[in-house]
């Protein structure tokens, strides 16, 4: 089965996608990060060749020196070039070609010398060095360039292969024995640059779909935000297309309830335009509802901060819900911890969530119950307003996702009732936005409890 493809600004392949073009490219820089290596290898060379003119001659070994320092300075030039340049993925062939040109130049350089090897003419001290040299530079290699694989495999066959040839032919035991170790030296340089080549690639190709998987997490987040921003526009059209019939209906309704236009006559037609009346204010409570939500989600409400009496709070809570309880034959008990100094929030907010969670409570809660509001300090020192009842409770499974948007219980008293389930969605979030939390606790049978924690801070002003 073909991998996975993932588009990103790496390009399209396996796994994330990472192309080979910028896969190259980020081949092509590391071979330009520094020019240690280099300026390393021109200063061995200055002094193999002040070694090397008893043997050669002054001129022969100034000329050979003359090379390398020219090389060095083309090289280190090509990489302040390319650093000031900057390597890209329309250049970065050209320069692999201007680095690999001087890399190839510089190995030959460095198996010039093997000549004298080959007529026997190099003095001890000059060939102690220069198979030292060689070994470093074989070695440095792995990590200057062995990323670049073809590269680096010509270079250890340039500056590697003729010296040890040359020891391997000499007469002196122990030049024979320098080129016997320099044949598995040879091998397990080899080896070991395939190794370094394959975990550099990796690494990079791992950051590099990193890169994409960033670039692309970026876009899938902007999509995610234009989609709520198209969402909320619609649901504010669709509000706006609704409640100006609705109002409407309404109006109408409660024209037609209150007889203004003169008696109806039959009574029953009075009571239809009751039912049509409490109809439409409860869908356009839930219009509201679903509008809150998509505001709160999209960030487009703030809050508008006061200090508000607590008991002040609760009184106005229990008014606006004191006729219902009452009227399903419910106790509605209030207590306020008269201690407790004003809460610094949104009261229409804060009212918004305690309304809700008494609604719930007397929706849910049968006749002959008990509904307590308290608020009072929790045990981390910040404030608990809480809504219990003794209706017929939440099970379990039922608890971890009731206060999810749309989402209502399976009891049959619940799909009876009226509602969408944002109620409790949309208390969550506005105390979520106030700093705090809410939690509920529920014994299926006994009652449900429902805590507003609200941290220290909103207590202090």
């Amino acid at each position: 089965m073909a991998a996975p493809a993932f588009e990103g600004r790496g390009g399209t392949g396996p796994g994330f996608g990472v192309s080979s073009d910028a896969l190259d490219t980020e081949r092509v820089r590391y071979l330009y990060r520094s020019p240690a290596s280099v300026l390393a290898s021109t200063f061995a060379a200055v002094v193999l060749a002040y070694i090397g003119i008893g043997v050669v001659g002054l001129e022969l070994a100034m000329a050979w020196m003359a090379v390398h320092v020219a090389l060095a300075t083309g090289r280190v030039y090509a990489w302040n070039l390319a650093r000031r340049r900057r390597i890209t993925g329309t250049n970065h062939r050209g320069w692999a070609l201007v680095h690999d040109l001087g890399v190839l130049a510089s190995a030959t350089g460095w198996a010039m010398p093997s000549i004298l090897l080959y007529s026997g003419q190099m003095p001890l001290e000059a060939v102690t060095l220069y198979a030292a040299s060689i070994a470093a530079l074989a070695a440095g290699a792995v990590f200057s360039f062995a990323i670049w694989w073809r590269c680096f495999l010509g270079y250890l066959v340039i500056v590697v292969v003729p010296p040890v040839g040359g020891f391997l032919v000499s007469d002196q035991p122990v030049l024979q024995t320098i080129g016997v170790i320099g044949i598995p030296y040879f091998g397990a340089v080899v080896a070991w640059g395939r190794v370094v080549s394959r975990t550099l690639v990796e690494s990079i190709s791992l950051r590099l779909e990193n890169y994409a998987l960033a670039g692309d997490l970026a876009m899938a987040r902007e999509h995610a935000r234009e989609i709520d921003r198209t969402r909320h526009d619609g649901f504010a059209s669709l509000s706006h297309e609704l409640r100006t019939p609705l109002n409407a209906i309404i109006g109408f309704g409660q024209a037609i309830e209150a007889e203004l236009w003169g008696p109806i006559g039959n009574k029953r037609y009075t009571e239809y335009a009751s039912n049509i009346v409490h109809a439409g204010e409860h869908l356009d409570i839930l219009i509201g509802q679903a509008m809150d939500l998509s505001r709160l989600e999209s960030g487009r409400i703030t809050l508008e901060e006061e200090l508000v009496p607590l008991a002040e709070l609760a009184s106005t809570c229990k008014a606006l819900i004191a006729e219902r309880a009452s009227s399903q034959g419910l106790t509605l008990t209030v207590a306020v911890d008269p201690d407790l100094p004003p809460l610094r929030c949104d009261p229409s907010k804060i009212r918004q969530i305690v309304i809700n969670l008494l609604s719930n409570a007397v929706k849910f809660t049968q006749s002959g119950g008990r509904i307590a509001l308290s608020i009072r300090r929790s045990s981390d020192g910040g404030l608990d307003i809480a809504v219990s009842d003794t209706g017929f409770g939440i099970s379990p499974e039922e608890l971890k996702r009731v206060m999810e948007p749309f989402v209502r219980g399976d009891h049959a008293q619940v799909r009876a009732s009226e509602g969408l389930g944002l109620g409790l969605a949309l208390s969550r979030t506005l105390a979520e936005l106030h700093d705090g939390s809410l939690v509920l606790t529920s014994t299926v049978g006994e009652g449900t409890t429902a805590h507003l924690y609200l941290p220290e801070e909103r207590l202090r002003g």
